[in-house]
């Protein structure tokens, strides 16, 4: 019998693209503002900036925002526990990007 590795397929993933009306600079400002804020709630470390792309990871949690020239995309992989959560994450990702991006 050949096992295949199904760990991925249990890890839930949260994929958003967000438009806005901001410049890119504009935007990466404001992810960083986000940035610190989520650092500080929920100890997400790690994060650095590659060209346009804030990777980060944390307790159960790992994923990427690209900043743009008016839209953002998150892309977020959870592990199981917080998976459980991933409507409430996802939501309140959306009204972050909302509020804060317009």
């Amino acid at each position: 019998m050949t096992r295949r590795n199904i760990r991925p397929a249990l890890m839930p993933e949260i994929d958003i693209h967000h438009t806005h009306p901001l410049d890119k600079a504009a935007c990466r400002a404001a992810v960083d503002e986000v940035a610190r804020g989520l650092s500080a709630r929920f100890g997400l470390g790690g994060m650095t900036w590659t060209g346009d792309t804030l990777s980060f990871a944390g307790h159960g949690a790992e994923g990427r925002l690209t900043v743009g020239n008016g839209d953002a995309r998150v892309q977020l992989r959870l592990g199981a526990w917080l998976g459980l959560m991933r409507p409430l994450i996802e939501a309140e990702i959306r009204r972050t990007l909302r509020d804060k991006l317009g």
